[in-house]
């Protein structure tokens, strides 16, 4: 799949505004009522008020869990028995390929975000600032924690440059071009949260060791390890204030390596010369304490404190006790779902500083200006200080939308975006001709996307129907509706060469075809 087949960045992609046929139909909004009423402030503790109780220290199990093409290679069952044996409270998964909604479900928990591939059995709350980077796990109402969770690029392989006899500056300047360009987009997003106060759980498939584990005591400890390495990646989020949980509690890389990549393909079927490492964590900053780390995999390997059989995944599982304090968060307004069938609710969450006498929640389309081209409005007094609404979308048409939280003043506190697709809709791509001279950029158009994390758009050779032989490719973004275009920094001089082609619309990290349009390269 791209992130295990290529070192790509992810490119910054434009969202189509009014790409799809806008109506003007106002709706009436059909609401439910707040949640709960909590004082307004930034990300900090709540102070006591006697009407609002202050949760304080709470323990949270977190677990990050790559679950392979899926987790149907082995045994989906095995997937769902690994994080339940597991305790885990939130989980970050990698490679779900659209099956975290599924996994929640299974596990009989409410909330899972596909945008970020996290599920949770606490509610889920995604601000528009956190774009797909983060998101809010709310333990109580009024009081939350910051969760991201990544899969970086495997390709070229850190670990296996070093086996193969690569010197040091050639393996860092590979972590450069590759996993560190990629963090790029992530790392002022979290350095905002942290500086902030607000606790920020990180967890994901991170395609490199750590220079915790690379050390001169472990050096010849193991057969790979040919020299120190100070892993840039794992620098940089360290040098945010992240720790690492695992190595926090098994603080020997030598008694305790806890690899969690690979012990086989399923489980015992193992590479001749496989390079195996610790790629796989859970980090936390803010966290008042770590209480445990434990590993999640095959019975009998070194390290596994908790054991599934037989193993669903390449990957192992890491699962850590945390103990956090919870913070109120910065003022927001959160749509639960970006894409949303119309005439189905759409539930909107919303932190309102006035509360009922002042601040109101406002529907628009894409890019309109509140005060004058509202479509719905709830009146000031059924907006509380912290909850969820709904908004019904039966009387909007096919399109991009806003719901707007407004002050006292009527200035705009905060806006989220979503996309209302028509009943049944099913996702489609498109470019912007059938032919092209040899040279020319190709643009691609894709609607009622799913909006996963790692939803792609991929050229391919028309004539060969191997899906894993993608000519270029780039992310969506996570949207529902959005365009990109392959350039020469894409495609190369010369790479698409006279021929027929075919553009696909890709599934969440693998390779299921959501929709595909072909088109011609000619002298």
């Amino acid at each position: 799949m791209p992130l295990r087949e290529a070192a790509m960045r992810i490119p910054w992609l434009k969202t189509i505004a009014g790409a799809l046929p806008v109506g003007l139909l106002a709706l009436a909004g059909c609401t439910t009522g707040p949640d709960a009423l909590v004082p307004s402030g930034a990300a900090r503790r709540l102070d006591p008020s006697g009407t609002h109780a202050q949760l304080g220290p709470t323990a949270l199990r977190v677990m990050s869990f790559n679950i392979w093409l899926g987790g149907e290679l082995v045994d989906f069952g095995k997937v769902v028995e690994a994080i339940k044996l597991s305790g885990a409270d939130v989980v970050g998964l990698q490679e779900s390929e659209g099956n975290a909604r599924r996994i929640a479900d299974l596990l009989g928990w409410a909330y899972a975000d596909e945008r970020l591939q996290i599920i949770s059995s606490h509610p889920l709350i995604a601000p528009p600032d956190g774009n797909g980077i983060y998101t809010f796990i709310q333990l109580v109402p009024g009081q939350v924690v910051a969760m991201s969770n990544i899969h970086l690029p495997s390709n070229p392989y850190g670990p296996e440059l070093v086996r193969d006899g690569s010197p040091l500056a050639e393996v860092l300047a590979n972590e450069a071009d590759t996993r560190m360009a990629w963090l790029q987009d992530y790392l002022p997003h979290w350095r905002t949260l942290i500086t902030a106060g607000m606790p920020l759980l990180l967890t994901g498939d991170f395609n490199t060791p750590s220079q915790r584990d690379w050390t001169a005591e472990v050096v010849g400890a193991r057969a790979h390890i040919l020299y120190p390495v100070q892993w840039p990646v794992m620098l940089a989020v360290e040098q945010l204030g992240f720790v690492d949980t695992y190595r926090a509690v098994h603080a020997n890389a030598k008694a305790k390596p806890g690899i969690t990549w690979t012990f086989g393909y399923p489980h015992p079927r193992l590479r001749a010369n496989e390079v195996q490492d610790r790629i796989d964590f859970v980090f936390a900053a803010g966290a008042k304490h770590i209480i445990d780390s434990r590993i999640v995999g095959p019975a009998g390997e070194r390290d596994v404190d908790v054991a599934v059989d037989p193993y669903p995944s390449d990957h192992l599982g890491v699962v850590s006790t945390v103990m956090l304090d919870p913070v109120e968060p910065p003022v927001f307004v959160a749509v639960a779902a970006v894409r949303v069938e119309a005439g189905t609710p759409l539930g909107v969450h919303y932190h309102a500083p006035g509360g009922e006498g002042t601040d109101r929640l406002v529907l628009v389309h894409a890019g309109a200006d509140p005060i004058t081209n509202a479509l719905a409005a709830l009146p000031p007094q059924e907006a509380g200080y912290f909850g969820r609404v709904n908004f019904g979308t039966g009387g909007l048409q096919p399109g991009e939308y806003a719901v707007v939280l407004l002050g006292a003043a009527d200035q705009e506190l905060s806006r989220s975006a979503f996309w209302v697709v028509a009943p049944g809709a099913v996702p489609a791509v498109s470019v912007d001709a059938s032919q092209y001279k040899v040279g020319m950029p190709v643009t691609v158009t894709w609607g009622a996307a799913p909006a996963r994390k790692f939803d792609w758009v991929g050229i391919y050779k028309a004539d060969d129907p191997d899906l894993f032989n993608y000519l270029a490719f780039a992310y969506t973004n996570a949207t529902v509706a959005g365009t990109y275009t392959f350039g020469a920094a894409e495609l190369g001089a010369g790479l698409l060469a006279p021929g027929e082609y075919v553009m696909r619309l890709m599934s969440d990290d693998g390779y299921a075809c959501l929709a595909a349009v072909r088109f011609a390269v000619v002298e």
